[in-house]
């Protein structure tokens, strides 16, 4: 009698097993296998090309759950010599040492019948046999199982094949499986139970594919399978094989094969294929899955990726994902020009322009019948959408050089803020939602070009198939009949009165042609047109097509540069005039946005002359010529060598100051005052604390020394309240100072503090470091009053309305006037930044005062002025000035110095003014 232990693989049938060592083979090698039937029994039998037995499938489920996966213990009681089938008995173990026997639970649960005879041939008495039949005696007077009436049978018809509409009837359904075979390690052989039909049919495991396996022969003779297919396989047996599981049914293969995700109550096997590093994601199937799901997929891949184990082995693998892209990759620019639907160029803050192209999506083609109609519609979509815009670019992989393609980043471009009626901020997503781009299939392994976000744009495409969105209506478009109504002098006549009596034509700027000539599209005039701006005269540009050696006259291509970069593609509105002899017509422009014609921006920047007769008949000449005058007095661009025409400039508005400068009323001066002052505190919104240089370094010293020496001692009670004076040390100092409890939060044990002495803000201190204030350095005993006082920059304003802006221009006012606590403590000369501050008594809206801060070590210009030059802060308008405290200094000689700088700056694009005017219009 041989007696063995083993693992049960799976359960042929109600009395037959098929068996594995208990102990695991070597990784890489397939289990052994041996077959076991139960002696002196059967069970009804299941059938591939008839109709299984009655209660067939019923005595081998009963089986199936009873042992697979478990450890048994076995018996052989006999062998049949003519096919070397083994026949015995199986125990299986308790956790109290005893042991069950299978075959006897069997016969008793009526799932077998007891044979005549064993293996032999002799009629001995049998007592095995003899104890069986008891136990069977007592099923059937008890009825159960087999022995219960045939009418009680759960009949079922089963079938090999897949039903007519099996996908529409059962997709996204959970439905009850057993797995009866693994094919693969991504193809399984699944029974489907349902109501009275049982569905065996091949599944694959839905969003991966595994290596092949090898299979096997008539002749049992093993083919070579791919590398580690054997072991996927063998990976998914050991966990599925004759297991109870869910089928959710999502679609069919082009094959036919259903696929399916498969869940075990522990989790999906299809994870852990990936996770192992024995599959790889399946791109195909990702309009069956969904973004989510995927999503889930492919970071179980990317983990097996980093672990570097199985299929990816010594292999490099790049990956997409935005959470592993250098952060050189990723910067913020703003959109130039968009060239198509899917290709746009951007400028960086260098001043650079950069062309790059969507990752992973492809817009309409002019070669493709359904959608070349869509070519301009798709490009309109886009530049109305994002032409100078501020986007976030990330670059996933730079194409190379090929053919007559030049090299191209490949990049997701991200908009600050999602648009109404879309859903995400990701431009690909946009334009694939709207239908005016259809998704890059990738080959596979092509990951570099791929967008992180590409399974969500398989979605969005679906989505828009199925609203016939975009060219996917499968409508063309009516071609564009666009006039050119520039074509000649008599077609310019005819457009000419209409436009006329139109104020703020809506045009489109196709091309810049130089400074001030310019190509527009008139939508609502459905007409195209050559557009001159009215006032100024630009440098000529030499043209593509000009003689050799022709070059373009001083400043023209400046001009040009500079009307490109704020006029091209965008949206803006003409005021026309007057048209020429050659069908051009003359206006102004007005860029949406901003307070001036663009014709007075190119004369301010010197990069335009004044054209009398023109600005005559747009009613422009008095501005214009000062316009002209101011860029040639600060010897801008034309007028940078031009000394005559300064003179000119200087005479003629000194000469017109004179007599028209204002008499200022005395009445409402208010005397100026001089502090000599060191700044402590820089707040987030430009807002500082001061201490006087008086005697207050000596009372900062013997304050500073009195806490050092005097060890306060805790807090007596559990927390402060708000209001209380306690000592703390300054944020990365040594230097104990005295704070005031300003804001409390309990859960944390923290507190808010503000310096009374430097005015620095701490948030977050712990109740635990926090340390009764000695009664002598209270400012009522000590005779040291609270040192630090607030201040404020006046009549100029930090952005607070651009947070972008607002942190950089903080950073410099800091940089220009901070002087640290323990260096003004330690009277470090050298190290402190002296100020004087002037002020008139004027405060802010909340009482602060007002300052002019001016350098003691350089008194030519106040710290104002030099924030306004480099354009961090702006003035305000007259009319809010009047509306505030500081209404005294509208038209003063300090507000117009600071409105120059701010203009200066304005026009030089520094700092906030970096893409244009950016001020509130109240202010």
């Amino acid at each position: 009698m041989t007696v063995f232990t083993a693992k049960v693989k799976a359960a042929l049938s109600g009395d037959t097993l098929v068996l594995t060592p208990a102990r695991q083979p070597q990784p890489g090698k397939a289990p052994s296998e041996r077959i076991l039937a139960f002696a002196y029994v059967s069970a009804p039998r299941l059938r591939r090309d008839d109709p299984d037995e009655p209660f067939a499938f019923q005595s081998r489920e009963h089986l199936r759950l009873l042992l697979v996966g478990q450890l048994v213990q076995c018996e052989i009681l006999y062998t049949v010599p003519t096919s070397n089938r083994e026949y015995g008995v199986v125990y299986l173990p308790s956790a109290d040492g005893s042991r069950t026997n299978v075959v006897e639970t069997l016969i008793s649960a009526g799932t077998v019948r007891v044979r005549d005879r064993g293996g032999k041939q002799d009629t001995e008495p049998n007592e095995i046999l003899e104890h069986y039949r008891q136990l069977e005696a007592a099923a059937v007077d008890a009825a159960v199982g087999l022995h219960a009436p045939s009418s009680s049978f759960d009949s079922y018809d089963a079938t090999y094949d897949l039903p007519l509409n099996f996908v529409e009837q059962n997709k996204g359904k959970p439905l009850d499986a057993v797995v009866e075979r693994i094919l693969n390690g991504d193809r399984i052989l699944a029974r489907i139970v349902l109501p009275r039909l049982h569905v065996q049919v091949p599944l694959l495991l839905a969003g991966i594919r595994c290596p092949r396996s090898s299979p096997v022969n008539a002749d049992s003779s093993d083919q070579q399978g791919e590398p580690y297919g054997d072991a996927a396989k063998w990976f998914v047996e050991a966990r599925l094989l004759q297991r109870s599981v869910s089928v959710e049914v999502l679609g069919a293969s082009q094959q036919g094969a259903l696929v399916a995700i498969v869940r075990h109550p522990v989790g999906l096997i299809a994870d852990k294929l990936l996770e192992s590093g024995l599959a790889t994601v399946s791109d195909w199937q990702s309009n069956l899955l969904g973004a989510a799901a995927m999503g889930t997929l492919r970071a179980a891949e990317r983990t097996a990726r980093a672990k570097g184990i199985n299929l990816w082995h010594g292999i490099a693998v790049s990956t997409p994902s935005s959470a592993s892209l250098a952060s050189d990759k990723s910067y913020s620019a703003v959109v130039a020009r968009i060239i198509s639907a899917d290709t746009l160029a951007v400028r960086t803050s260098s001043g650079d322009e950069k062309v790059m192209q969507l990752a992973s999506v492809r817009g309409p083609r002019a070669n493709d019948a359904k959608q070349s109609s869509y070519v301009s519609a798709a490009r309109e979509f886009v530049r109305k959408l994002i032409i100078g815009k501020h986007v976030k670019v990330t670059v996933l992989h730079t194409r190379p050089k090929f053919e007559n393609f030049d090299e191209r980043d490949m990049a997701v471009v991200e908009l600050a803020k999602v648009p109404s009626g879309f859903s995400s901020a990701d431009l690909a997503a946009i334009v694939v939602e709207a239908g005016y781009a259809t998704v890059i299939r990738h080959r596979k392994g092509e990951v570099d070009d791929r967008s992180p976000i590409w399974d969500e744009l398989l979605e969005k495409e679906a989505a828009a198939i199925k609203a016939k969105a975009g060219f996917h209506s499968g409508t063309p478009l009516p071609p564009d009949r666009v006039v050119n109504a520039s074509e000649s002098n008599t077609r310019a006549a005819a457009f000419l009165p209409s436009l006329q009596r139109q104020k703020r034509v809506p045009a489109v700027v196709e091309f810049v042609n130089t400074g001030s000539r310019l190509r527009l599209l008139l939508p609502r005039e459905n007409a195209r047109v050559k557009f001159i701006l009215a006032g100024v005269n630009t440098p000529r540009v030499a043209m593509l097509n000009s003689p050799a050696g022709e070059k373009s006259e001083p400043f023209g291509d400046e001009a040009r540069e500079f009307s490109a970069r704020r006029l091209l593609q965008r949206d803006v509105e003409i005021d026309v005039t007057h048209a020429d002899h050659s069908g051009g017509f003359f206006g102004l422009l007005h860029v949406p946005g901003t307070k001036d014609t663009f014709a007075k921006t190119l004369l301010e920047e010197g990069l335009a002359s004044f054209d009398e007769y023109s600005a005559a008949e747009a009613g422009v000449a008095s501005q214009f010529r000062a316009a002209e005058d101011a860029a040639a007095l600060a010897k801008k661009g034309l007028w940078k060598d031009d000394k005559g025409k300064a003179k000119e400039v200087v005479a003629t508005t000194t000469t017109a100051a004179a007599a028209t400068a204002p008499a200022v009323s005395g009445s409402g001066a208010k005397a100026s005052q001089y502090l000599n002052i060191a700044v402590t505190h820089v707040a987030d919104d430009g807002s500082f604390s001061y201490v006087v240089l008086n005697d207050s370094l000596t009372k900062l010293k013997n304050l500073t020394s009195t806490l050092s020496a005097s060890a306060p001692a805790p807090l007596s009670t559990p927390r402060p309240r708000i209001g209380d004076l306690v000592t703390y040390l300054l944020p990365e100092t040594t230097l104990p100072s005295r704070f005031k409890v300003t804001a409390l939060d309990i859960p944390k044990k923290s507190a808010t503090l503000s310096s009374i002495d430097f005015g620095t803000i701490v948030r977050a201190a712990p109740f635990a470091k926090l340390r009764v204030l000695p009664a002598n350095c209270t400012p009522a005993s000590s005779g040291i009053p609270a040192l630090a006082k607030p201040g404020v920059l006046r009549i100029v304003k930090f952005p607070d309305f651009a947070p972008e802006y607002l942190d950089d221009a903080v950073t410099v006012f800091y940089d220009q006037v901070w002087t640290a606590p323990e260096v003004l403590v330690a009277s470090v000369s050298g190290n402190v930044k002296r100020l004087v501050a002037v002020t008139d008594g004027t405060t802010d809206a909340s009482g602060v005062p007002t300052m002019e801060l001016v350098s003691a070590a350089a008194m030519e210009k106040s710290v104002n002025v030099r924030l306004a030059e480099d354009g961090w802060v702006y003035v305000p308008s007259d009319k809010a000035l009047r509306k505030s405290p500081e209404r005294t200094v509208v038209g003063s000689a300090v507000t117009e110095e600071l409105r120059r700088a701010a203009e200066a700056a304005k026009r030089e694009r520094k700092g906030i003014w970096e893409y244009g005017d950016v001020t509130p219009d109240d202010e």
